[in-house]
């Protein structure tokens, strides 16, 4: 029962990537965090709680071009999709 379990749950979390349409390269785990300063570490460490979307908030991202902010928000929502 449990191995159902885990295999929906897989098939979930699949469905949810591919209807995002977030680009899959872009994840944390190729995301260099140690380039950003250690407030917005923090910032990134509340996000990927997910509390923002509960109280239906928007997260806004600035910075120069090429600074990874679309790299940063494509993995925070990757993880959010595999937290469930």
């Amino acid at each position: 029962m449990s191995g159902e379990c885990e295999v929906r749950r897989a098939n979930k979390i699949k469905r949810l990537l591919r209807s995002s349409r977030l680009p899959l390269e872009k994840s944390l785990a190729v995301f260099d965090l140690k380039r950003l300063p250690v407030r917005v570490r923090q910032q990134v460490k509340v996000l990927l709680e997910g509390g923002f979307l509960e109280r239906n908030e928007n997260i806004l991202a600035f910075g120069n071009p090429g600074s990874g902010k679309t790299h940063l928000l494509c993995a925070i929502g990757q993880e959010l999709i595999h937290q469930g």
